[in-house]
Order: structure tokens, then C-alpha cells, then sequence
């Protein structure tokens, strides 16, 4: 499904992923933090795309 909203914004950096997770993050390799933000931008995605399609079913 097509929208006019722009979902293709940059994905936040690995450093401030770190910062967002906090102590969360202390012991996480920056490898295991990328792949974090990766899931984290995933699902945002898919909230954004199902949060559209109820929208547009109003």
C-alpha cells in the first residue's frame, strides 16, 4: 500500500542507539547494538504501516 508519508527517513546511528538504550546497552558489543536499531527500525516500520492502513480504513 501506497502513502504519501515519508518512512524512508535515515536510521539512527549506532552511537545514538547506544544512548537511547542506556545502561541497557553496557556490555553490548556495537554489534549487538546494530542489530538492535536494525529490529527497532524493522518494527517502527511496521507500526508506522499498520498504524496507515487503520487510518485509512476511517
Amino acid at each position: 500500500m501506497e502513502h504519501d508519508h515519508d518512512v524512508h527517513s535515515e536510521p539512527i546511528s549506532t552511537v545514538r542507539c547506544r544512548e537511547l538504550l542506556g545502561p541497557e546497552a553496557d556490555g553490548l558489543s556495537d554489534v549487538e547494538v546494530d542489530q538492535i536499531r536494525r529490529h527497532a527500525d524493522a518494527m517502527a516500520h511496521v507500526v508506522v504501516e499498520i498504524f496507515l492502513q487503520q487510518r485509512s480504513r476511517e
